[in-house]
Formats: C-alpha cells, structure tokens, sequence
C-alpha cells in the first residue's frame, strides 16, 4: 500500500506532527495484509526534520515491523535525514 506523505504537507517537521501522522498512516492501512508492504511515498516533500523521521518510522516499525515499511521517492534533503539518522530501509 503506497502512502504519499505529501498529502501530509511538504515540510514534515516534529515529533507531534509526526505522531498524529502516524496514527493517520495507521487507519490508512488498517486491514492491509500480512505480506503487504506500506510504501512511504516522499515525492513532493521538501524538509524531513530528523525529529519527524525517528518519531514516525520508530513508531511504525513498532507496529509493522522494519521489513513491512519501505521509503521511495526521496529528494536530496529527505534522503539527508535518513543519512543522518542512519535509516536504512
């Protein structure tokens, strides 16, 4: 299931932010199957602050596990954060 975090906003920043996005994702794919993978989309999304990425993905792989999340479409300063934070997914 791809989940386009630009519908979100374009400028992702936060840890509050990124706990109410996470509860959103989380209704998103409420229902998707075990082998489903959440396909985070970046596409259109400018800033990622590394409080936002670490609260969401942290969040996520606690529910769905690490091998259930991919990231895609990242542009040059998203990617930064999880070169940052040392996010391989």
């Amino acid at each position: 299931m791809k989940v386009l975090m630009s519908k979100f906003n374009n400028v992702l920043n936060g840890r509050p932010s990124a706990r109410e996005d996470f509860l959103r994702i989380k209704q998103i794919v409420n229902g998707v199957g075990k082998t489903e993978i959440i396909e985070l989309d970046f596409e259109g999304v400018e800033v990622l602050s590394p409080s936002y990425a670490d609260e969401l993905l942290t969040s996520l792989k606690n529910v769905y596990g690490s091998e259930k999340i991919s990231i895609h479409n990242t542009s040059s300063g998203v990617s930064e954060t999880f070169k940052a934070l040392d996010i391989k997914l």
